[in-house]
C-alpha cells in the first residue's frame, strides 16, 4: 500500500475549523413548537383533525419557518379554504403557532355593471362561475377573460373586465360584480399590404379569414378583428406565399393603425423573397423498385396518386408534402408499409431552384396476419368485415386499407374510424387493427316546410342507418336501413316505409322494399283532378366492376287513380235559379276538360319492370365541383296490369371548376320517350297521363309554372296534359359570397311533344321554351335551401311572361 502524506500548516487547520463550526451551526435546534391551534374566521370549512392531518409539524418539534410554509401549501391544496395565516407567538417555553382559516366564501350574487353589448343572462350563460357554488377567484378570472374574448370577436378589441370581490368574512358569503368596459366596437376599415410585388391587395386579402367591413358585414360576421383567428390568418398568408413558391417569405412586422376611434387599418409588411422552381430530383436507397416505377403512381381510392413535382415547376411545401405522400402510397401498395420517406432539399438561391433528393429507407414487405375490430358495441362483426378490401394472409396492401377505411367511413355508422397495423411475433407478419368509434344511427324528426310545388307541408320521420330486422328489441348493428316517414300538406300527402339490406344473401347486392301511399292535389293546374299511388317497389341494386358504375333492377306494383274533381266538367251544365219575384235565371257552364281527358278517370292497376345503369364520379354529392352522374333508365309495364307501354330517358350532368376558388359550373341534360304497346291504356292506344312527361317548375325550366311548358287539353287550352317526348338543357354558374351562401346565374331550356319519336308541336306551342334566371343557394343546419327567380324568352301561347319565383330543397337538381 502506498502512503501520501501531506503537511498540515496553520492556514488549513484553521480553514478545517471553520467548516467543523459551521456544521455544528446547521445542525443545531432551533426552539420548540409548544402548541398548535386551529381558529376558523366564518362558517368552519373543515374540521380540525382534518387540518391538522395535513401539517406536517406537530408540537414537540423544532420550529422551521420553511415547515409552516411547506404546511400553509398543503392546506390551499384541499380547496377548501380561501385565506390562511398563521400566527407565531415566540415565548420562553417555545413558539406557539395559531393556524387562522377561512373557508371558501359561497357565491351568493354575480352581477354585471357597464354592460350595453350583452344582456345580463346572455353573460350570466357565458360564465362558468355559478351561485351557490364555492367563491373561486381563478374561475372569476377566467370567467372575465371569457366575456373579454365574446366582446372582441363582436369587434370591441378595447374591452376590458374585472371581477370586484365583495366577502363577509363573518357569514362565509361574497359576491362579485364585473365591472365591463366595452369600449367602441372597432371595424376593420381597410387590410393593406406593403412590399407585395407579385400578388394584388385582392388576392392577398382572399386569402385571409379576416375580412374589410362591408354592407354585408352583419350577416357575415366580419369586418371585426378577432385575435385567433387573425394569429392563423398569419399562418394562411405564409401558406399562400410558400404554395406559390416563395418559401423564404417573411412577415416583418403587422401595424394596427386606428385611423378614427372606432375604425382599424391592418397593415401587413412582408418581405416577399424569390420564387423557387423545381432543381434537380434524384432518388436514393430504392433497390427494389426503378425511379420510374415510383414516379408512375398507383390508383388509390380510384385516382391516380403520382408525384405532381416535375423539374422545372414551381417548389411548394404542399407538393412535397404530396410527393412524398405518393412515394409512401406507392411501397404501402406492395406491401412495405414500414417504408419511410425523408426529403432532403437544397436550396440554390443564385439559380432559384430547389434540389430534392427522396432518400428511402424500403424495409421489408409485409403481409397481414389477422383482421382485429374494435369499438364495436352495436354493430356486428360481419357488418365491418365485408366492407374490408383486404383479407388474412394478403399482402399488407395499404392503399386498400384506404379504400377499406373510406367504405367504413361511407356507412355513417361511425364518428371515428382508423386503420392501422400492429407487431406480431411473427417477422414480416402484421396484424391489421381496424377501430371505429360508434355514432347513434337512428332519427326521430318532426319538421315543416314549403316550396313551390308541395307548398306548406308537415311531416313526422323515424329512420335508423344501422336497422336490424332480426334483433329485438333494439333493432340495431345488422347494417339495413329502416325508414317510416309521414308528410302531409295542403297540396301533398305521402306515406312510406323503406327497408334496404345492403349485403342481400351476403352478396354485395342490395335489396330494397318500398311501400308507398301517395295523393298528389298539385298535378293538375286548374284543379280539375287529383292523383293517387298506392303501391310497392322490390329493387336489387349492385356495383358493376367498380363503385362508380351502379346497375338496378326493380319491379312496381301500384294502383294509379286519377279522380275529376268537382271542377272537371265533361258535358255542358245547366244551372237555373229563381229570385224572389219569381224570375227564372238560367246559367249554362260549358265543359271544361275534353273527352280524352275525361277518360282519365278512375284507378288502374300499374305492374312494370325496369331497370337502370348509373355512371356516378361526383366528388360530393351535396355540391360537387367536379365530375358527372349520368343514368339510363327502362321500364316496361303490363305484367298482367292495366296498361301497357315502354319507357326510356337518359339523364346527365357535368360539374367543372369555374373561373375562381369556389366557382362551380354545371350542365344538365335529359331526354325520354314514352310510348304503348300491346293494348295500351285500358285497350286505348295511348300512355296514361300520370307516365307522360311535363316540364316546368323549380327542377327544370324554372322561368315557367308547374307543368307549364308542353301539350295542353284542346277544350281551354289550359290543363297541361303532357307528352310522349321530351328533352331539357340547363346550364348554371355558381359562386360563394360567404361561407353560408351562393349565388347562382342558370339558363335552361326545353320542350314536351305529344306523341312518342316525334317532334311535332300543337299550334299554341313555341318551337322551344327557355328561360334565364338567377338565384341564391342557403345551407342552413336543416338542410341546404334553393331560390331560383327565373325569366321566360321563349314561351307557349297563354303563358305569362312574367318571372316566377321557385323555392325548394338541395344544392343541385334532381334528376
Amino acid at each position: 500500500m502506498t502512503k501520501f502524506t501531506v503537511p498540515l500548516n496553520a492556514g488549513c487547520l484553521a480553514c478545517l475549523v471553520f467548516i467543523a463550526s459551521l456544521f455544528t451551526s446547521i445542525g443545531q435546534t432551533g426552539p420548540k413548537v409548544s402548541s398548535i391551534e386551529i381558529r376558523h374566521v366564518g362558517p368552519p370549512a373543515a374540521s380540525d383533525s382534518l387540518i391538522r392531518s395535513n401539517l406536517r409539524i406537530k408540537e414537540g418539534d423544532s420550529y422551521q419557518r420553511v415547515r409552516v410554509d411547506d404546511d400553509v401549501r398543503n392546506l390551499y391544496a384541499t380547496g377548501f379554504f380561501y385565506n390562511i395565516r398563521v400566527a407565531e407567538d415566540i415565548a420562553a417555553d417555545g413558539v406557539k403557532l395559531t393556524y387562522v382559516v377561512q373557508g371558501n366564501p359561497l357565491l351568493t350574487d354575480i352581477k354585471f355593471d357597464g354592460n350595453k353589448k350583452y344582456s345580463n343572462s346572455r353573460l350570466t350563460k357565458k360564465i362558468t362561475s355559478k351561485t351557490g357554488q364555492p367563491l373561486d377567484e381563478k374561475k372569476l378570472f377566467q370567467d372575465a377573460r371569457e366575456i373579454e374574448t365574446m366582446y372582441q370577436k363582436a369587434g370591441y378589441q378595447k374591452v376590458s373586465v374585472k371581477p370586484v370581490l365583495s366577502i363577509d368574512e363573518n357569514t362565509g358569503r361574497g359576491s362579485v360584480i364585473f365591472e365591463v368596459r366595452e369600449g367602441p366596437k372597432i371595424r376593420i376599415k381597410d387590410i393593406v399590404f406593403e412590399s407585395n410585388n407579385e400578388f394584388s391587395e385582392r388576392k392577398l386579402r382572399k386569402a385571409l379569414k379576416t375580412k374589410r367591413r362591408w354592407f354585408m358585414s352583419w350577416i357575415t360576421g366580419g369586418g371585426v378583428l378577432k385575435d385567433e383567428q387573425f394569429e392563423d390568418d398569419k399562418e394562411r398568408l405564409t401558406a399562400f406565399y410558400q404554395n406559390e413558391g416563395y418559401i423564404d417569405f417573411e412577415i416583418q412586422e403587422v401595424k394596427f393603425d386606428y385611423v378614427e376611434e372606432n375604425k382599424l387599418v391592418i397593415r401587413f409588411i412582408i418581405s416577399e423573397g424569390q420564387r423557387y422552381r423545381v432543381g434537380a430530383i434524384d432518388f436514393k436507397g430504392n433497390k427494389l423498385f426503378s425511379t420510374d416505377e415510383i414516379t408512375g403512381g398507383v390508383n388509390v381510392l380510384g385516382r391516380t396518386v403520382r408525384m405532381k413535382m416535375n423539374v422545372g415547376e414551381i417548389f411548394t411545401p404542399k407538393g412535397l408534402t404530396a410527393d412524398v405522400d405518393a412515394i409512401r402510397d406507392f411501397y404501402g401498395s406492395k406491401g412495405y408499409i414500414d417504408a419511410r420517406v425523408n426529403a432532403i432539399k437544397n436550396a440554390n438561391v443564385s439559380t432559384g431552384t430547389m434540389d430534392v433528393v427522396y432518400q428511402i429507407d424500403e424495409g421489408q414487405k409485409a403481409f397481414i396476419e389477422q383482421i382485429e375490430i374494435r369499438g364495436n358495441e352495436k354493430t356486428k362483426d360481419k357488418v365491418i368485415r365485408r366492407e374490408l378490401a383486404v383479407s388474412p394472409g394478403e399482402v399488407f396492401d395499404m392503399t386498400r386499407v384506404k379504400v377499406s377505411r373510406a367504405r367504413l367511413e361511407g356507412l355513417n355508422y361511425f364518428e371515428k374510424v382508423d386503420a392501422k397495423p400492429q407487431d406480431t411475433d411473427v417477422p414480416n407478419r402484421k396484424d391489421l387493427v381496424v377501430s371505429v368509434e360508434e355514432k347513434n344511427t337512428g332519427n326521430f324528426t318532426v319538421g315543416a316546410g314549403f316550396s313551390s310545388v308541395d307548398q306548406l307541408v308537415g311531416f313526422v320521420e323515424v329512420s335508423q342507418a344501422n336497422f336490424d330486422l332480426f334483433k329485438p328489441p333494439t333493432f340495431t348493428g345488422g347494417g339495413q336501413k329502416f325508414r317510416l316517414r309521414a308528410q302531409m300538406g295542403t297540396k301533398r300527402q305521402d306515406y312510406q316505409i323503406s327497408f334496404v339490406e345492403p349485403w342481400f344473401l351476403d352478396r354485395k347486392l342490395a335489396l330494397g322494399v318500398d311501400l308507398f301511399h301517395r295523393e298528389l292535389n298539385y298535378v293538375s293546374r286548374e284543379d280539375l283532378y287529383d292523383e293517387t299511388h298506392t303501391g310497392g317497389t322490390l329493387s336489387l341494386t349492385r356495383a358493376l366492376g367498380s363503385d362508380f358504375l351502379i346497375g338496378k333492377v326493380f319491379y312496381t306494383l301500384e294502383n294509379v287513380g286519377i279522380n275529376l274533381t268537382s271542377k272537371a266538367r265533361t258535358d255542358d251544365v245547366t244551372l237555373t235559379s229563381t229570385d224572389a219575384d219569381g224570375n227564372v235565371t238560367t246559367q249554362i257552364l260549358p265543359r271544361n276538360i275534353s273527352q280524352t281527358l275525361a277518360e282519365e278517370d278512375g284507378d288502374r292497376l300499374v305492374s312494370k319492370v325496369g331497370t337502370s345503369l348509373a355512371f356516378d364520379t361526383r366528388n360530393s354529392a351535396l355540391l360537387p365541383s367536379r365530375g358527372q352522374r349520368s343514368e339510363l333508365l327502362t321500364e316496361v309495364a303490363g305484367l298482367g296490369g292495366d296498361t301497357h307501354f315502354y319507357k326510356l330517358e337518359a339523364k346527365t350532368a357535368w360539374y367543372f371548376p369555374g373561373f375562381f376558388e369556389g366557382h362551380i359550373f354545371e350542365i344538365v341534360g335529359r331526354a325520354g320517350v314514352v310510348d304503348d304497346w300491346g293494348s295500351g291504356d285500358r285497350g286505348r292506344s295511348r300512355v296514361p297521363i300520370f307516365d307522360r312527361w311535363f316540364l316546368g317548375g323549380l327542377y327544370s325550366l324554372r322561368g315557367f309554372n308547374y307543368r307549364d311548358v308542353g301539350p295542353k287539353d284542346s277544350v281551354l287550352g289550359k290543363e297541361p296534359i303532357g307528352g310522349e317526348t321530351y328533352y331539357f338543357g340547363s346550364a348554371e354558374y355558381s359562386l360563394p359570397i360567404i361561407e353560408r351562401l351562393r349565388f347562382a346565374m342558370f339558363y335552361d331550356i326545353g320542350n314536351v311533344f305529344e306523341d312518342a319519336y316525334s317532334f311535332n308541336r300543337q299550334p299554341q306551342q313555341a318551337t322551344y321554351s327557355d328561360n334565364w334566371g338567377v338565384g341564391i343557394r342557403l345551407n342552413l343546419p336543416i338542410g341546404p335551401l334553393r331560390l331560383d327567380y327565373g325569366i321566360p324568352i321563349n314561351k307557349d301561347e297563354g303563358v305569362s311572361g312574367g318571372g316566377r319565383f321557385q323555392f325548394g330543397v338541395g344544392y343541385t337538381r334532381e334528376f
